[in-house]
């Protein structure tokens, strides 16, 4: 009897924690990778602009003021996304910078094909001249994905991109469900 209520107790625990396995393949990873993004991009902007509201002021960001954000983003089919972190922006006559880092609060956030639950941090580096563009993205948190794919995912990763001189390049460094960022993330311009 002690064996079994041992047994009935470690199974309702699994359960409680969330027994979500990994994703099954890269491509799962790609896919889901691709969905989390264009919400996270999305939103983003969302909370950024939410961020620069101040009711007596027109225009209401001023550069080279960090602006604190804590934004509930609605998602296109249900759920919301909690942006919490800061926004900077700073211009001058020839490049600007903007910096963000978030804590993405994912709270059953769809698209209407794929449910994302979970927390990452999201950070933006981007550095641009009337020549050039050099972006840095970093993302750290963990995920789990149910609909189109479903699993857990870890992602520790960065993502650059830069451009000038008629030249482009995007490469990713570390990792994305276990897998290695930039062969699952390869891009080619």
């Amino acid at each position: 009897m002690r064996n079994r209520l041992l047994l009935a107790s470690l199974a309702s625990s699994a359960l409680l924690v969330g027994c979500a396995g990994p994703v099954g393949s890269e491509e799962d990873a790609r896919t889901g990778w691709a969905q989390t993004n264009a919400v996270l991009g999305t939103g983003a902007s969302s909370a950024q602009s939410a961020g620069a509201v101040a009711p007596d002021e027109d225009p209401v960001f001023r550069a080279g003021n960090a602006v604190s954000v804590n934004y509930d983003y609605d998602c296109t089919g249900s759920g919301s996304v909690n942006y919490n972190g800061n926004y900077y922006f700073d211009a001058s006559n020839v490049g600007s910078n903007v910096e963000f880092n978030y804590e993405a609060d994912f709270k059953k956030c769809s698209d209407g094909s794929l449910t994302i639950d979970g927390t990452l941090d999201y950070a933006l580096t981007a550095d641009t001249t009337d020549t050039t563009s050099n972006l840095t993205y970093s993302y750290v948190g963990d995920l789990v994905w149910s609909g189109s794919v479903d699993g857990s995912c870890e992602i520790d990763m960065t993502g650059s991109f830069s451009a000038g001189g008629g030249a482009a390049s995007i490469s990713y460094k570390g990792s994305i469900c276990g897998y290695d960022a930039a062969a699952t993330l390869n891009v080619t311009i």
